[in-house]
């Protein structure tokens, strides 16, 4: 019988992860060839997922969807915790009948986490790789909630068995745990780059010089915890730019209603209230002379942000507010746009750029990212995530 692994992802219901879960997904089947890899998740993420490798030619891979146990729209803390937690039981009785002995989880709820350690005290013989992402956050919450759940999560680690392993997607992040977490547990956590398939569909993507003006766009989900409410305070700051087509600013995403006092009729949103596909998102994104970020270091210290990624594969210059997650990036790889200190350092830039040619710059930011994604394509992470299985 081969040898069988499972990777599972609990925690998310949608397209939520499914770029990086794809790739963790390829590069596991690719470097163990000889082993059956099931993939365990929920239905419309598995067919995310499916679409996404369609092309990637794997033949040791199974799907396993399961149905959603939690409301995209209406989040319920005990469907949510609940659910996880049968989830985590359906894959090990799962894996009983396959005996396996590795477990690759791409992400996991506080409380899931926590339910999977408690049940490792009593199964010792399996190996198991935890994928840890924004929930890392919560170690340094602020609000009742956050708290509850870091503290949560500390018990987590702290039960957490000798043989798990932690995966975090970056240097800078294992770097900014110290002091977080027990040195046993860092001892365990390793770091590989956030890992993304860079490859585009030039038929998805359009052709920039057919838009006039300065475009600038948020992407992805616009929360008050990205501090995404800053692009309207741009849109009131260049509302005489915007309104003469000069500047053009917009969002491409779903915008949550905390946002909704803020806006001003100086912001285009597209695709706030509803689902946007992966090839609108990208046809959108390439119509950007520059992709805008407002995270600072109070939701970014402890977490990769997939979105800057985005911008890389589709060579998208980016302006954004410094973070140690980008400070890290720039210095390790080289500039991929404009590090602001603060919001108004941000208006100075794009007052700048809408006076002056910025090609020949972009041309270098562009290079840049060229190099990047050579230097960080799937194959070279793959022998790094190889190593620390």
């Amino acid at each position: 019988m081969k040898n069988t692994i499972i990777i599972s992802e609990v925690s998310h219901i949608g397209e939520i992860h499914f770029q990086v879960n794809s790739c963790f997904i390829e590069m596991i089947t690719k470097s163990n060839p000889s082993s059956k890899v099931m993939f365990v998740a929920e239905k419309k993420h598995v067919s995310a997922v499916r679409f996404n490798l369609e092309l990637s030619n794997i033949q040791n891979l199974e799907y396993l969807p399961f149905e959603g146990f939690y409301n995209e729209e209406k989040f319920k803390w005990r469907s949510r915790i609940i659910g996880e937690c049968k989830q985590i039981l359906k894959i090990f009785k799962l894996a009983a009948l396959h005996k396996n002995e590795l477990f690759i989880w791409t992400c996991l709820f506080p409380t899931g986490h926590l339910f999977l350690n408690i049940l490792l005290l009593f199964k010792k013989n399996t190996k198991h790789i935890i994928i840890l992402h924004g929930e890392l956050e919560l170690l340094k919450g602020k609000r009742k909630s956050e708290i509850f759940l870091g503290i949560i999560l500390k018990l987590a680690f702290f039960l957490s068995s000798k043989k798990n392993k932690y995966i975090v997607l970056g240097d800078n992040i294992k770097k900014s745990l110290k002091g977080l977490l027990s040195n046993s547990t860092l001892d365990k956590t390793y770091s590989i780059l956030h890992p993304y398939n860079f490859c585009v569909n030039k038929e998805n993507l359009i052709n920039k010089e057919d838009y006039n003006g300065l475009n600038i766009g948020a992407i992805g989900t616009q929360m008050l915890s990205k501090n995404s409410n800053c692009i309207y305070d741009l849109g009131e700051y260049f509302k005489s730019e915007v309104i003469n087509n000069k500047i053009n600013l917009l969002t491409i995403g779903k915008v949550l209603p905390e946002l909704k006092k803020y806006q001003n009729g100086f912001v285009r949103n597209l695709y706030s209230d509803s689902f946007v596909s992966q090839q609108k998102f990208e046809l959108e994104i390439s119509k950007l002379d520059f992709v805008i970020f407002f995270y600072d270091n109070n939701s970014y210290k402890l977490c990769a942000s997939g979105a800057i990624f985005e911008a890389i594969r589709l060579e998208v210059p980016i302006i954004s507010i410094k973070n140690d997650f980008f400070v890290w990036l720039f210095e390790s790889f080289g500039e991929f746009g404009f590090l602001c200190d603060d919001l108004n350092e941000i208006k100075h830039v794009i007052s700048e750029l809408n006076h002056q040619n910025y090609k020949k710059k972009n041309e270098e930011f562009k290079n840049n990212m060229r190099q990047f994604k050579i230097d960080n394509n799937l194959s070279k992470i793959s022998l790094k995530l190889e190593a620390i299985l």
